[in-house]
């Protein structure tokens, strides 16, 4: 604790000075380090187990059927751990992030909704300025510019076409709810929940209804771009131009977590061309999982900060564990071997998988 609060003293005296603070955590023994908040998550709902990815232990979040939450309303089921206050980085600084993690339980491979299993937040944002996705079976990870949202990396689909359909989703008025239901009903009516379906399984009479009630939809080709990306809970957040690149690498995939422990890294810098506070330049993230790289990302990530918002600037923070809309079953996050530091030096070593 010592360590954090001279840190801290040194960075409102010499603002220049990067402020992210080391947080190193292999989960070997309960209770939790120093460095996590257990606001949003009870405990019943938090398990220490013997064994993880490296080390003596890990732990597991679990929400059941029936679970609400603290800080969650009836309709969406909560247990997450965040980093506490005095770790935050100052907004605008580069930050490394490291953790393993893998899912298990009742997976609903259709039907699920705004399934977030990590995310950062940073000042202002509603929606995470990134996040971990696992909506209908598929792992994903996306970014938010103010209220529209991009996928950046995914577990199934074909990322050439995944970023063709953004590009399409991006040239429709958001704010037409005729486009926004008929958006949401095509996606998840005629695909699903799965990419990969071929244009003949669709319910082509319910295409053309839905086309008939937004004169936007009538170009076709719009069906057959959003089977890449059948797999998102709210198509509709994609709507609208967003101010992000995205880079993928050739035929990167991220890992299926059902299927045995992800190792992810992220370098996160935040930034906006239009900020009035903060960070005025695009912001970055790159992402590797299995130690392999993914994606780069640059652009206007998270919300705009206003000068009269009086936010203060730190973050993001990140938190793990389970966010989504009520849900019948059993889900599972094991999560393990975290690492936050402002540089890849001081991201702690991972065993080899045996």
């Amino acid at each position: 604790m010592r360590f954090w609060l001279f840190a801290a003293c040194v960075f409102w005296l010499l603002p220049s000075i990067a402020m992210s603070q080391v947080l190193v955590d292999g989960f070997d023994k309960k209770p939790l380090v120093e460095g996590w908040s257990t606001k949003q998550i009870r405990e019943d709902q938090l398990d220490y187990v013997a064994g993880g990815r490296c080390g003596a232990g890990s732990v597991i979040v679990t929400v059941r059927e029936g679970d609400v939450g603290d800080s969650c309303d009836h309709e969406c089921q909560r247990a997450e751990v965040r980093t506490a206050k005095q770790i935050w980085p100052r907004f605008g600084d580069e930050v490394w992030f490291a953790f393993s993690f893998r899912v298990d339980g009742d997976v609903p491979l259709t039907g699920s909704a705004r399934s977030v299993i990590g995310q950062w937040k940073g000042p202002g944002d509603y929606s995470p300025m990134i996040a971990q996705r696992f909506d209908n079976g598929v792992f994903h990870i996306t970014v938010q510019d103010n209220e529209v949202r991009r996928v950046v990396a995914s577990a199934a689909g074909d990322p050439d076409k995944v970023l063709q359909a953004q590009r399409h989703l991006g040239t429709l008025d958001r704010d037409d709810p005729r486009t926004s239901n008929a958006v949401r009903s095509l996606s998840h009516e005629n695909f699903g929940g799965r990419p990969g379906k071929s244009s003949g399984d669709r319910k082509d009479s319910n295409v053309g209804e839905m086309q008939s009630q937004s004169p936007e939809l009538e170009d076709n080709r719009l069906a057959s771009d959003l089977e890449a990306m059948s797999f998102v809970a709210d198509p509709e957040r994609y709507l609208g131009p967003a101010e992000i690149d995205i880079f993928p690498e050739k035929e990167a995939e991220l890992p299926d977590p059902r299927k045995g422990w992800v190792d992810m890294l992220y370098r996160v810098k935040p930034g906006r061309t239009d900020n009035e506070v903060g960070p005025r330049e695009k912001g970055e993230l790159e992402i590797w999982a299995n130690g392999n790289k993914i994606a780069l990302v640059r652009g206007n990530i998270g919300a705009t900060l206003k000068k009269d918002a009086a936010l203060e600037l730190l973050g993001p923070y990140f938190k793990f564990g389970v966010y989504r809309l009520r849900v019948p079953g059993e889900f599972r996050l094991q999560f393990d071997e975290f690492s936050q530091a402002s540089k890849k030096d001081d991201i702690a070593a991972l065993c080899k998988l045996k």
